[in-house]
């Protein structure tokens, strides 16, 4: 049943952004204004560059003591995320989460490769949650 189901299906849309040359300030309050733990990074056509989360800002920000106002999203994303495509099964998305001990995924568009939103082991759980236990294999 849950591998009939598709990333279209349950993933968040349209994605929340943030350019590669915003500062790590402006991404912590982007991601508390949209009550969310990470973000895609995208170029000025919509292409994935990277992905940054709050841990990404926790671990090389704030526990080194750097200004976040001064700090830039490119110093600190994660480049060439692993992703999924909107045709992709939620069995694939969560193979993928438990294979890089990961959380989300941006989801791009088949054809166009745009990001067109994110996946999470949160949206995952709300339809399978058997998929993200065998998946992380707890």
């Amino acid at each position: 049943m849950s591998s009939d189901v598709r990333v279209e299906d349950v993933m968040s849309s349209p994605p929340i952004t943030i350019s590669p040359r915003a500062t790590v300030y402006q991404a912590a309050r982007l991601m508390a204004d949209s009550d969310i733990g990470s973000l895609i990074v995208v170029d000025e056509n919509g292409s994935l560059l990277g992905i940054v989360t709050e841990r990404d800002i926790v671990r090389k920000v704030v526990a080194r003591a750097l200004d976040p106002r001064e700090v830039l999203i490119e110093e600190i994303m994660t480049r060439n995320p692993y992703y999924v495509t909107t045709d992709d099964s939620i069995v694939r998305a969560a193979e993928v989460m438990g294979e890089h001990g990961i959380g989300h995924l941006p989801v791009l568009d088949p054809e166009s490769l745009k990001v067109v939103g994110m996946i999470s082991k949160r949206d995952i759980v709300r339809i399978a949650p058997d998929l993200l236990i065998t998946a992380y294999g707890r």
